[in-house]
């Protein structure tokens, strides 16, 4: 009579299937959400003009003044003139702060007729806005070419994604994998094969991760630009002038990497460089455009290190469990003690995320209809399953584990882990394909890929006032018609920066005798500021806003808005 065979420590074909299946139907649900994602897109806003949209001037303008409700700087070439027949007229574009101004090489020459200002900027979190202005000196002509037309490339915003996504899962794998060692292992004695497992999977995770930050650097020149895929091979896609902030997060990146490599015999000093890399991806995207910047970015590092720790300490639980099942008090002590520092980073995770998404998000409406909210909770719907899994690991198989009792019962209850680490592991890296992605989207709902900013300035009237000597305010009424409108607001400092108020500004609007007094108004987004409000009538509107700035001090400001009739 033969002995019974006994089955090897790992995942048996049934186990394999399911798993396979499981990341087979995670992919396609990521694929097909990621189908419906349209090129990155502006986050920025035009909220005037000088001269207006469809001016008619005695004369041509010797500077075109463009103001955004948030710092924008200027791609090469990115501001072009054009006449009545679509020749181009000599000018020079500069930006500052929230504005933009084109300069008009001999003005006082230009003839009467239509001039076009086709413009591209890139907001403060690296993402490309565009528009044209049109006006006339003396008359309008009769005709106007159409100046050239460009759309933001599909295949450049999906590379850029792809790279993010790269980035990402690479970056978070390898700082993952050297804190496993320095923490979780510690001072275990384990398989040196186990070990060296660890090792060759944190090298090739970092050579990915290094590729990937210097690939991202032209490839967000090409997305900017607003250029195909051909672009990233162009100067100008690498030019620091053009992407310096990604190349110093490129640089900050790779600088991370290489000490945590160079330090893997030494795991402590190891981690303490992994941090260093850690902080790269948020030095670019949203966390640097939102208010208070350093809270949002400190937040970002703390959102990405629980990831980290989480995702590295899965795969090197996969990685080592098949070598460590049958040193049960081992395996039991490390499970264990990746049990804790999970739990620790999935409440870092969900209190992290929903402080950046509220931040960056600012209103309901933002959530619930743009992609960037659509993105947002499928990430999160996918990091409660993993929660889910975690808690079904924690209460179910890591028991099992410690309390495996001989050779088959312990290859068995290893197996089972595996089988749920791997399953962890899977739906994780779908998340990080998702988050790839949704930091190239606008948070703003509704917000388009292009447009014409002037189309934006000739139908929302804003209007700018002074608010005491350091503060403006940004009016805009929407549609400026009789019947239901909204008054938005935007106070910015002298640095044409978002003000955090302590509290919510005030705001009157009257026309003659009819005064509809104080209006209701809500947080919209950074400084910014929104009251629903019904106009009786046309004609000649007044708002008067006040910011309260200290006790003694509560600057007034006035703007006057032409409402048709």
């Amino acid at each position: 009579m033969s002995a019974p065979l006994t089955r090897r420590p790992g995942l048996d074909r049934p186990g394999r299937r399911a798993v396979g299946r499981l990341l087979v139907v995670l992919a396609a649900a990521a694929y097909a959400v990621l189908l419906g994602i349209s090129p990155a897109q502006a986050h920025a806003s035009l909220i005037g003009t000088n001269p207006e949209e469809g001016a008619v001037l005695e004369q041509a303008p010797e500077t075109i003044t463009f103001t955004f409700d948030e710092a924008v700087t200027l791609p090469p070439a990115g501001v072009t003139v054009y006449d009545a027949k679509g020749e181009e007229v000599t000018s020079e574009a500069t930006a500052s702060g929230t504005e933009m101004q084109v300069a008009l090489a001999g003005a006082s020459s230009l003839g009467d007729g239509t001039y076009v200002v086709a413009w591209r900027a890139v907001s403060a979190d690296g993402h490309p806005i565009s528009g044209s202005l049109t006006f006339a000196v003396g008359a309008p002509s009769l005709s106007v070419a159409p100046p050239p037309s460009t759309e933001p490339s599909r295949a450049t915003a999906v590379i850029h994604g792809a790279l993010q996504f790269l980035q990402y899962a690479a970056l978070l794998l390898v700082v993952g994998l050297v804190w496993f060692r320095a923490v979780i292992i510690g001072e275990h004695r384990i398989p040196d094969r186990a070990t060296a497992r660890v090792q060759r999977v944190e090298v090739l995770a970092g050579m990915v991760a290094v590729v990937a930050l210097v690939a991202l650097a032209p490839a967000s020149g090409a997305l900017q630009s607003e250029s195909g895929p051909g672009a990233i091979l162009t100067f100008d896609a690498w030019s620091p002038a053009s992407v310096g902030k990604e190349w110093l997060s490129a640089l900050v990146g790779i600088v991370g990497i290489a000490a945590a490599l160079a330090l893997r015999e030494r795991p402590r000093l190891a981690a303490a460089a992994a941090l260093v890399a850690i902080c790269s991806p948020a030095l670019v995207g949203h966390s640097r455009a939102v208010v208070p910047a350093w809270l949002v970015t400190a937040t970002d590092v703390i959102h990405l290190i629980a990831g980290a720790l989480w995702l590295g300490g899965l795969v090197g639980l996969a990685l080592t469990l098949p070598l460590i099942t049958r040193r049960g008090t081992v395996a039991a002590e490390i499970v264990t003690r990746f049990s804790t520092l999970a739990a620790a980073s999935l409440a870092a995770l969900a209190l992290s995320g929903v402080l950046m998404g509220w931040r960056i998000l600012g209103s309901w409406d933002n959530l619930l209809n743009s992609t960037y909210g659509t993105l947002l909770m499928t990430k999160i719907a996918l990091v409660v399953a993993v929660a889910v899994m975690a808690a079904g690991n924690r209460l179910l198989v890591l028991p099992r584990v410690r309390q495996a009792a001989g050779h088959d019962d312990t290859v068995e209850a290893g197996s089972m882990l595996r089988r749920a680490v791997l399953m962890e592991a899977g739906v994780l890296v779908v998340v990080l394909g998702v988050t790839g992605f949704l930091v190239d989207q606008p948070p703003q709902a509704g917000a388009g890929s292009t447009g014409t900013g002037s189309a934006t300035v000739a139908q929302t009237n804003t209007q700018a006032a002074e608010l005491g000597d350091d503060h403006r305010v940004y009016a805009t009424l929407t549609p400026a018609g009789p019947g239901p409108n909204v008054l938005r607001l935007q106070i910015q400092d002298a640095a044409g920066e978002p003000v955090e108020a302590s509290a919510v500004p005030t705001a009157k609007l009257r026309s003659g005798d009819v005064d509809l007094g104080s209006l209701a108004l809500k947080t919209v987004a950074a400084g910014t500021w929104e009251a629903d409000v019904v106009l009786p009538k046309g004609g000649v509107w007044e708002a008067t806003v006040g910011l309260r700035l200290g006790e003694f001090e509560s600057p007034l400001g006035l703007v006057k808005f032409t409402v048709r009739q």
